[in-house]
């Protein structure tokens, strides 16, 4: 679950949608929307973990390993360095600053990237691909072994 505190308007989550015959329950990828009421909201959700088709799917590049997003800039076709992943040491940057408070999941990164630009990170998650849950989320993407020359997104 989800603390309210943490999400607002627009930040991506899994959502459960409701049950099937057996109980099963079936689950979404859905943004917060305005008229929901986060408390009520929040105790039907689950975070989406960051992961590399996440930032791909979000605008952000790879490079050597690297995932990075840059800021537009006059007459600096790429952009301006603004927020990057490093995965030899599994941390993330504002520049050349080590972020003293990690992103883990997807709504965090959200918030993060508003907090720091103004702007809203283009999300497209794609589709759930829905399972039988019993326990802890497996997200929908499994992070990449640490023994191909990448870490796991933390």
């Amino acid at each position: 679950m989800i603390d309210p505190k943490e999400v607002r308007v627009g930040n991506w989550v899994i959502k459960i949608t409701g049950t099937g015959i057996n109980k099963q329950s079936f689950f979404e990828y859905k943004a917060i929307a305005p008229d929901e009421c986060y408390y009520t909201f929040a105790k039907s959700c689950f975070p989406i973990k960051i992961t590399p088709s996440i930032l791909g799917k979000s605008g952000f590049r790879h490079e050597f390993g690297d995932w990075y997003i840059n800021r537009p800039a006059k007459g600096i076709e790429e952009g301006l360095p603004f927020l990057s992943f490093n995965h030899f040491d599994s941390s993330w940057y504002l520049q050349k600053m080590k972020l003293w408070s990690q992103p883990i999941y997807l709504h965090q990164l959200q918030n993060l990237f508003y907090a720091l630009s103004k702007e809203e990170l283009n999300i497209q998650p794609g589709k759930f691909a829905n399972t039988a849950m019993m326990g802890p989320v497996d997200f929908f993407v499994k992070s990449i072994e640490p023994n191909n020359h990448s870490r796991v997104l933390m």
